[in-house]
């Protein structure tokens, strides 16, 4: 479904998860005026700048770790492949590019089906295509600033599913393992020293890989740390 104008493309899917809708039910919305990023940011874009959808996924609880790490992969693929544009991903999926945030990825569980072993995931995903101004501290970039004319909104979250789709296939074939090769490759922030918040308080060390579940391995203090959920912040590169 296509809104002109919503609260958020996420809670319009996850009502339709909880009311049985099945898998690729999606809402892309023109303007958004109360949407969720992650660790609870607000996500509010002014109309026609941006793409802001959501999508519905229904899969076993096995894919689920791995599937905001394949939907980041997709948008890297597409960003290269239609528009040139060189992009990165720190964990687990915000897609930088030269270090500036260019588009965010958020995954939420909703009921799945009880008759069914699997999970209803909501995939809200937010791309600057046309923002000419970000607020003061957000180290941002639009994509209209990258490329002489960026895709049309419905050109690239169909390019995104289709390469979404096929880096779950790659998922469910290989598991998580499977798409951590090229995710690593994609990684911005590895090896290098960040600060994280998570669920413990916030912690400062070397972010030195990210396991086979999916978590963030930070070493602090002479002890290795395990991040599965977080906000992550690159130290600022002199120069």
């Amino acid at each position: 479904m296509r809104v002109a104008r919503t609260r958020s493309t996420q809670d319009v899917v996850l009502q339709a998860a909880r009311d049985g809708a099945d898998e690729g039910f999606c809402c892309l919305a023109a303007e958004q005026t109360s949407g969720r990023g992650r660790q609870g940011r607000e996500w509010v874009a002014p109309p026609g700048t941006a793409l802001l959808a959501s999508v519905l996924l229904r899969r076993s609880a096995s894919v689920a770790p791995g599937i905001p790490f394949a939907a980041g992969l997709a948008l890297v693929d597409v960003l290269g492949a239609a528009c040139g544009v060189t992009a990165g991903l720190k964990w687990p999926n915000d897609v930088l590019v030269d270090r500036r945030k260019l588009a965010g990825i958020l995954c939420e569980v909703a009921p799945g089906r009880p008759s069914v072993e699997e999970l209803a995931l909501v995939l809200g995903l937010g791309v600057n295509l046309r923002v000419d101004r970000f607020p003061e501290g957000l180290n941002a970039v639009s994509l209209h600033t990258l490329v002489e004319q960026p895709p049309a909104v419905e050109d690239l979250l169909l390019r995104w599913s289709d390469a979404l789709a096929d880096r779950i296939a790659t998922l469910e074939r290989g598991g998580i393992a499977a798409i951590l090769g090229d995710w690593r490759r994609s990684a911005v922030g590895l090896g290098e020293a960040v600060t994280v918040v998570g669920p413990a308080g916030l912690t400062e060390g070397l972010a030195v890989d990210v396991g086979e579940d999916g978590s963030l391995l930070v070493v602090a203090s002479g002890q290795t740390h395990r991040f599965l959920a977080g906000d992550v912040h690159l130290m600022t590169r002199a120069g």
